[in-house]
């Protein structure tokens, strides 16, 4: 084949001696050294440009992901902020009014609460995705676990905050319900009162404690 003899001949060529000082005497003046170093530092020189860019480019995107987790934490953590202290107070008026304290009607103060139940279980899932994902998955499940889906009247003991929403929620309501009935008496309606008061106490130091939490673990992570 012409191109394999083209090969021999090649190689019949450079294996002569002659031939061989000559391409050694080539390679080896300043003018060729020259040439070759700089052909090598550019080539050289554009790979570590090239390296320190794409570093560069990855500590930027590193610290955008970073900076809008931190943002993402923060704004659930508000959020969240904003829904329970408008849950609790509603829940403590609720209160109020039945003891005798609060102004305004029972049935319209519990329905104007009833409000914030209802944005709330709607957002619930959420809040608990968006606290896995930008604060800890222990802050979700410290907010809401499903082993307080079940929760009855009789249950005290919520492991999440929801859980501890929904046992004040029921104490409140059993108040309510007993100052609506005609039979209820003072005494009974007396310790409802105190049972309420207490689980929205209760409540109140969780939901701090929750807040807290959620803030030092993203304070943490700066």
């Amino acid at each position: 084949m012409p191109s394999a003899g083209f090969g021999e001949g090649l190689v019949q060529i450079f294996s002569q001696r002659a031939v061989q000082r000559r391409i050694a005497r080539v390679l080896s003046h300043p003018v060729v050294l020259l040439a070759i170093a700089t052909v090598f530092a550019t080539i050289a020189g554009a790979w570590l440009t090239n390296y320190y860019q794409e570093q560069a480019w990855m500590r930027d995107k590193n610290f955008e992901t970073y900076q809008y987790a931190m943002d993402e934490g923060f704004k659930v953590t508000d959020e969240l902020s904003d829904a329970m202290g408008q849950r609790l107070f509603g829940l403590n008026r609720v209160v109020w009014v039945a003891k005798g304290t609060g102004t305004g009607d029972l049935d319209e103060v519990w329905d104007e609460y009833y409000e914030s139940v209802i944005v709330w279980n709607v957002k619930l899932a959420r809040y608990k995705s968006r606290l896995a994902r930008f604060v800890s998955v222990e802050a979700a499940e410290a907010f809401a676990s499903p082993q307080d889906a079940a929760l009855s009247y009789a249950d005290g003991a919520p492991v999440s905050l929801h859980g501890r929403f929904l046992v004040a929620h029921r104490k409140v309501r059993a108040l309510v319900d007993c100052v609506r009935a005609a039979g209820c008496k003072a005494e009974e309606q007396a310790a409802k009162v105190q049972e309420a008061e207490q689980e929205l106490n209760m409540l109140g130091q969780a939901v701090d404690a929750f807040l807290n939490g959620c803030t030092n673990q993203l304070y943490q992570s700066s």
